[in-house]
């Protein structure tokens, strides 16, 4: 007899609270809810997009800082 193996699908991303990757969950009947397995969290696509911004600002200002030589 052949077992099934589950298939899982989506993206390696990682919790914004714990860190934990391939934890993080979206609620098919709340699509804009994120909710992580691990540290039992809950965030929203703001959220997300929020954390995104200020990671956006470090990256354009080192685009933009010069090279510190030792």
């Amino acid at each position: 007899m052949a077992t099934a193996t589950a298939t899982q699908r989506g993206f390696a991303v990682r919790c914004l609270r714990c860190a934990e990757e391939t934890t993080v969950r979206l609620d098919v009947h709340d699509v804009h809810t994120f909710h992580c397995s691990s540290c039992d969290a809950e965030f929203t696509a703001d959220d997300v997009r929020e954390e995104l911004a200020r990671w956006g600002k470090l990256l354009a200002w080192l685009d933009t800082a010069p090279a510190i030589e030792y």
